[in-house]
């Protein structure tokens, strides 16, 4: 459905219409093992860089989808509302910082480099893929952007073989615990040379946090508030160190016939048919 006649829904059929926002994030994975983005400046730089209010406009406004700039999404197992990479750094996203990124890439040497951009060949990704290629020119990078078919640009940003750079791609959550996030797109195990099923896109391997991933995921077995608490703190390592930039979460539109009673929406199962009555 076209998202210019989501107002016409809201004021005709509100009582049809029902919104849920989805554990899930679009996001930038950056290559954490190639020039620029082996830096850290240089990441941190586009996480301070990037409008996730203009993304949220791309992607169809405030209706569909909300700024994000951690890994786990909001109401999920482990979140603490968490923004380093904003005007005002806190629980949350405010405005970018240009001065702050231009700063970064400076101090981090790699002004001026080439960064290409892949992303899917939908009018949403490569929108997407256009306006970070706009954000990087901005600070200093020349950059292009190569959308790829869907059916291939999945496997293509995994393989380490095709030497993405950066990339536009999206997780959705398989069950809710905060490792689906975190353990499977950051750990080192995630990370596969040469194959097309390294889900760990931006090659990103830290010792110490997946020292603490392994704890967590043992914790999880006997005390899981304990376990949550620390994904947390995990969390917040991964956002601060930036192999990728956090674009927003999407939302979920259910619009349902007026026969259609008692619609209920679970976050694991999405709308539970089971429970609804038809008139």
């Amino acid at each position: 459905m076209p998202s210019d006649r989501l107002g016409e829904l809201g004021s005709k059929s509100m009582d049809q219409l029902h919104i849920s926002p989805l554990s899930a994030w679009w996001y930038a994975p950056q290559n954490t093992r190639m020039a620029p983005f082996d830096n850290e400046k240089a990441r941190q730089a586009v996480a301070y860089a990037v409008d996730r209010n203009t993304l949220v406009k791309l992607f169809g406004g405030k209706v569909l989808a909300s700024p994000v700039c951690q890994v786990l999404p909001p109401d999920f197992p482990g979140h603490e509302d968490y923004c380093p990479f904003t005007k005002n750094p806190g629980a949350k996203w405010s405005a970018p910082d240009v001065d702050k990124a231009k700063q970064l890439v400076e101090e981090s040497g790699t002004k001026g480099q080439k960064v290409t951009i892949i992303v899917e060949d939908t009018a949403i990704s490569r929108s997407i893929g256009v306006y970070l290629q706009s954000v990087l020119t901005n600070i200093g990078y020349v950059a292009d952007v190569k959308p790829i078919s869907s059916n291939l640009q999945f496997t293509y940003i995994q393989n380490t073989n095709n030497k993405v750079q950066m990339s536009v791609t999206q997780w959705y959550k398989d069950y809710p615990a905060a490792s689906d996030f975190l353990n499977i797109l950051f750990s080192c195990a995630s990370y596969r040379e040469g194959s097309d099923a390294s889900i760990n896109i931006s090659g990103f391997c830290d010792k110490d946090i997946d020292a603490q991933m392994q704890k967590a995921l043992d914790l999880g077995v006997t005390d899981q508030k304990a376990a949550d608490k620390l994904w947390a703190s995990i969390d917040k390592q991964v956002t601060d160190k930036a192999p990728a930039v956090g674009l927003f979460t999407p939302k979920r539109l259910d619009f349902v016939s007026k026969r259609i009673g008692n619609f209920k929406f679970n976050p694991q199962f999405n709308w539970i048919i089971t429970q609804s009555w038809v008139q």
